[in-house]
């Protein structure tokens, strides 16, 4: 039997969160449950649970200034948050688990599991904490990219381009390159506005193009060219003017 808690200010969230892991989960015991700040401090000591359910936004505070308060993170958690295009952006740059309310059950069957098949330790999850927290209090942006062999938190304003290979995209940075198993269509619709598709391979950010050249190639602020396909040209110019 795995414990969890529900730290949540929602009285009907929690009430749903109960009945779909009852159903969904039925090895999970809900041994708490609280809404305030103060009180998850005491539930947390007192029942070391395996996972928690967090909102961001409580009674008395935030998620975070529970987390700020623990000595250990030694469980996984799950943050609910109510529909908010930043805040959604915000979980995806950290790769942190989150779900919308109201609750869908699958997304919530998928976040239990991965949950547990996570296999972070104790500082890398307060790293990915850490950009979390970052990201919601609307600081410089960080993402966090996985290749196969480590993380990394870089920030995104250090990104000069993203260049596709198949399934694969290539982060070029100032001072190196990052190549990751996801496609570029995850990051453009990732990454926004500041980020524009110049070509079916290429992503640039804008804030690092210094012209075009006489051969109709973007010039980037580390001295790569890149393509601008013919059908994205007046585009990509129009673009450049508004800089």
């Amino acid at each position: 039997m795995r414990n969890a808690i529900i730290v949540e200010d929602e009285i009907g969230v929690r009430s749903a969160l109960k009945k779909m892991l009852k159903l969904m989960h039925p090895g999970m015991k809900i041994v708490a449950e609280t809404g305030s700040v103060s009180e998850a401090l005491v539930l947390l000591k007192d029942h070391k649970p395996e996972l928690v359910f967090m909102d961001i936004e409580l009674e008395d505070g935030t998620g975070f200034d529970i987390l700020n308060q623990l000595e250990d993170i030694d469980f996984k958690i799950i943050f609910t948050t109510a529909y908010s295009e930043y805040a959604i952006k915000a979980f995806k740059y950290s790769s942190i688990d989150y779900l919308l309310k109201p609750v869908d059950p699958m997304e919530l069957k998928g976040a239990v599991e991965r949950a547990f098949l996570s296999l972070d330790g104790e500082r890398e999850h307060r790293e990915l904490l850490e950009v979390l927290r970052n990201n919601i209090e609307k600081r410089p942006p960080k993402i966090v990219l996985k290749t196969t062999e480590q993380r990394h938190i870089i920030d995104v304003e250090n990104i000069i381009r993203l260049e596709a290979d198949g399934a694969y995209t290539s982060f070029v940075l100032k001072n190196k390159r990052i190549i990751v198993s996801r496609n570029i269509k995850h990051y453009q619709n990732l990454l926004g506005e500041d980020f524009i598709r110049c070509h079916q391979s290429h992503l640039v950010h804008v804030n690092h193009i210094k012209g075009v050249d006489k051969q109709g190639s973007l010039m980037m602020s580390n001295g790569d060219l890149v393509p601008i396909s013919t059908r994205k040209r007046s585009e990509i110019v129009q673009r450049i003017k508004s800089l």
